[in-house]
């Protein structure tokens, strides 16, 4: 976006007017830049160059422009003078003070390169200089000179609240400087992989032997280390040549090459391929990687189009989310392009209205026969995750700005424009309803014209059906550290003691669980069954206990009265009058009259830290009033008839969360398929099946946008106004085995079977089916597909492994959409202080795959590893 700042640059050439100073400060887009020499003379500068990758850049001035026949002094770069405990002094403009002085000693010259942060531009496959420092912002670009006032190192950045400063080596720089003299364009080569440097040590335990190492040159006592593959970009050319944790023994005939040496060779190749000798799960071998042009895969074009800004996805971008180059990358959202909140920034286009669009020559070709008005169908991913689909219908505005594109120039550095000629010509208005169709309302029906009066017998069957429960983890487990809790919940089946509570209260699946019965008796419970799709567990008693006591609780009990819905309409009416029963924590209820006042489809999001339960593709209801919040987690709602239609269910919040408590109504019709088989069997019910994919609810005006028929429009016009609308597929759940669907993330649903699809429960469960006959609408093409479900039979987490400070279980349901690759089933949801992978960063949340060079595919694997480790450090 537009900002403005200050930063610092010295003349490294006074000749030809050459500024040296960072990338960040240069900036990689359109930029206005100015300077300010010591004695107040200001001229204009000319953005000559910056480096695809490391932090600096070149600006030119015209030496013509200075006053007074002034001639600043140039500072000579000497790299080869950087060394380990010198002294040095820092000049330039700390906080916008000019001219400020700040002193250290270099402390380490074999640093990777820092990380600033997610949100950041940041430098690799360079080493950095460190030391400490009191410089911070307005810093940026200054020389880090020596004693004779020869600049050693290019300072770059810092450790926000420490002292710790970042120096950029000049190697590459003077390397630069010369072809930019030239006006020249310094060549350089990319293979698409992140390198760091490891030492030896680390070398070492990835395999590689120091004697073996010896032998084909690398000497330990010579080097620090080695260097490394950290990252590998897919579709990239190093990809399929070389994997993660391989190290580069040495590149044509260098051996033991640093940052410098290698990529001195890859930007001398830049065309051909470059052999590279690695040292690769446990042998050494030789490769040959093509070397790609790295100023192909930079942008230096962008498309503006009213406030929204589109390019190439950038080398940047995808090495955060290794993602493949491919797509446009949206900038900055605008309202004058994408009349669509969600369709903002950090969303990459891959296609449009059908069309894939890999780059923005392609997104540009499609837009030129789109008109002002005219509907868009965008498909996008999140540059974060390219497993996070979506699909937006958008217009282009009757009125907005002609559109512009700004091209750089690679041997000027300034930016050029042109006008954009699509989406200029006119589009026709179209009615949404065909043949002249208007929509009709549907009276309600006439159970929610009364007004309910639950009877007192009623009242009193459902308080004795109330329990109170008790919930204490016995491990962090499912990335759930919550350790006690108490709620309540309902008996619902007496026979063989299954209670119905808020899933809430089970979110860590190693809760020991006891159950309080009129506030008399407490008996322990065991989780029998979590729903997968809806926000509701059922617990599991021994009613043999209550026998065992002195009182007579057990004849007292009752189980809730569920009804059964006969022909799919026992729902509760939007605008009907019904009576919430609260249970309380403690024992008792609480009678609310309310009315419900409307549905809408549920959709939450999963927090990062925690992975608790998501749920989506589910119908509910809104209470008003609500009863208070902080009652308990589970009501029961009755109609005017007194049958128990709905639940009024207090939705789990992970531990992060200080937000208010949420509830929503849910259909006692959507739980009784699970209820019935718990109440007749022992194990876990086969009924919850479902498909791999979340919807989104469209109007009739989308349906239409996306190609479904008048026939299918008229139908669905002439319906309820809540059923007035049908759902489209907006994501994938199962990333990792996108085989196991055959929907795409924009297809719109029509039917499951012979049956229309009126409600979202229609597909969200889909009972005792394995697999299901869908009628789609796909890119204007009605089609039938048959595809299979998934069960959800056993879900839970059964067992956890505590082990070197990890917390190791199977991946539960969430954990499972981390991750695109198939074959993963160990997973570790908690790290806790002191244990050995603390020191790599990770705080819990992720796969194994491998320890010690020994393949992980189940707990056992793991198991079998604790029992061999014979370290005294480690517990078994």
């Amino acid at each position: 976006g537009v900002h403005r700042s200050n930063a610092t640059g010295f003349v490294v050439d006074a000749e030809q007017g050459i500024i040296l100073s960072n990338r960040h400060v240069m900036t990689t887009g359109p930029s206005f830049h100015k300077a300010t020499f010591f004695n107040n003379q200001e001229v204009l500068l000319q953005p000559t160059y910056y480096d695809p990758i490391h932090d600096f850049s070149f600006f030119r001035y015209d030496p013509a422009d200075l006053q007074n026949l002034f001639v600043p002094r140039e500072i000579k770069l000497a790299p080869e003078k950087a060394r380990s405990g010198m002294e040095f002094r820092i000049v330039g403009n700390n906080s916008n003070e000019k001219m400020s002085v700040h002193q250290g000693e270099l402390s380490q010259l074999d640093r990777n390169a820092p990380n600033y942060g997610a949100k950041s531009y940041n430098d690799f496959n360079t080493f950095y200089y460190q030391a400490s420092s009191t410089s911070h912002g307005g810093s940026s670009g200054s020389p880090v000179v020596d004693i004779e006032g020869n600049a050693v190192a290019l300072n770059a950045g810092n450790s926000g609240g420490t002292c710790a400063s970042f120096f950029l080596p000049l190697e590459r720089i003077v390397y630069a400087l010369e072809y930019v003299r030239r006006w020249e364009i310094p060549p350089r080569g990319t293979l698409q992989a992140v390198f760091t440097h490891i030492t030896h040590v680390q070398a070492a335990h990835l395999g590689l032997d120091p004697e073996a190492a010896a032998r084909e040159g690398v000497l330990a006592d010579a080097t620090t280390g080695v260097l490394s593959v950290n990252k590998i970009l897919p579709g990239g050319p190093a990809d399929g040549k070389l994997q993660v944790g391989d190290i580069i023994i040495g590149v044509e005939s260098k051996l033991n090459p640093a940052f410098t040496e290698l990529f001195e060779i890859i930007d001398a190749r830049v065309g051909s391929p470059v052999s590279l000798r690695i040292y690769s799960h446990g042998e050494f071998k030789t490769v040959d990687v093509d070397v790609m042009d790295l100023y192909d895969i930079t942008p230096s074009q962008f498309l503006r189009i009213g406030d929204a800004v589109l390019h190439n996805l950038s080398l940047q971008l995808a090495y955060y989310s290794s993602a493949r180059i491919t797509g446009v990358y949206i900038a900055k959202g605008g309202r004058g392009f994408f009349k669509c909140s969600d369709l903002g920034r950090r969303n990459v286009i891959q296609a449009v209205n059908g069309t894939p669009t890999p780059d923005l020559r392609a997104l540009m070709n499609v837009l030129q026969d789109v008109g002002r008005d005219d509907p868009i169908v965008v498909k996008v991913f999140d540059h974060r995750d390219p497993r996070d689909e979506a699909v937006f219908v958008t217009r282009v505005p009757p009125v907005c700005a002609p559109g512009q594109v700004y091209t750089r120039s690679k041997v000027t550095g300034f930016w050029s424009r042109e006008p954009f000629m699509g989406m200029t010509k006119r589009a026709d208005a179209a009615p949404v309803l065909a043949n002249g169709v208007e929509p009709s309302l549907v009276a309600p029906s006439a159970t929610g014209e009364a007004v309910v009066d639950a009877a007192a017998g009623l009242i009193q069957s459902i308080e004795y059906a109330a329990v109170s429960i008790s919930s204490n983890s016995a491990c962090p487990a499912s990335g759930q550290y919550t350790v006690a809790d108490t709620g309540n919940g309902f008996i619902v089946c007496k026979q063989r003691g299954i209670v119905l509570c808020s899933s809430r209260l089970v979110r860590n699946p190693t809760s020991i669980l006891s159950v309080a019965f009129l506030g008399l008796v407490s008996v322990p419970a065991t989780l029998a069954f979590v729903h997968p799709l809806y926000p509701v567990a059922f617990l599991k008693y021994d009613p043999a206990c209550l026998h065992r006591t002195d009182s007579d609780v057990d004849g007292q009990l009752v189980e809730l009265a569920l009804p059964l819905p006969d022909d799919g309409a026992a729902r509760l009416v939007v605008g009907s009058r019904a009576t919430v029963l609260m249970g309380k924590k403690n024992g008792g209820l609480e009678v609310v009259p309310t009315s419900v006042t409307g549905r809408r489809q549920l959709s939450t999001t999963t927090c990062s830290a925690c992975l608790d339960q998501r749920f989506y593709n589910t119908s509910v209801f809104n209470l008003s009033p609500a009863p208070d919040s902080l009652v308990g987690d589970l009501g029961v709602v009755c109609d005017a008839n007194n049958s128990i239609l709905g639940l009024w269910v207090r939705l789990p919040c992970c531990d992060h969360d200080n937000k208010k408590r949420s509830y929503v109504g849910l259909d006692t019709l959507l739980i009784r398929p699970a209820l019935d088989s718990l109440c007749v069997s022992d194990t876990s019910p086969d009924v919850v099946h479902a498909l791999d994919v979340e919807f989104k609810q469209l109007t009739l005006e989308t349906a239409k946008v996306l190609g479904v028929s008048g026939s299918h429009i008229r139908e669905l016009a002439l319906a309820s106004p809540v059923q007035r609308c049908v759902f489209m597929v907006s994501s994938i759940l199962r990333k990792r085995q996108p085989e196991i669907t055959s929907l795409e993330v924009g297809d719109v649903v029509l039917k499951v079977g012979d049956k229309r699809a009126w409600h979202i429960d229609d597909l969200a469960c889909l009972r005792d089916k394995d697999d299901a006959e869908l009628t789609i609408v796909r890119n204007g093409q009605e089609i039938t597909l048959t595809v299979p479900t998934t069960s959800f039979a056993d879900t839970q987490t059964r067992r956890v492994i505590y082990w070197a400070g990890m917390f190791i279980q199977e991946p539960h349901w969430t954990a499972l959409e981390l991750t695109s690759c198939s074959g993963l089933e160990v997973f570790c949801a908690v790290v806790v202080g002191g244990s050995p992978v603390e020191h790599e960063l990770y705080s819990g949340n992720f796969f194994i795959t491998e320890i010690d060079g020994r393949p992980i595919l189940t707990l056992d694997d793991v198991a079998n590893v604790a029992r061999d480790t014979k370290s005294p450090d480690v517990e078994s």
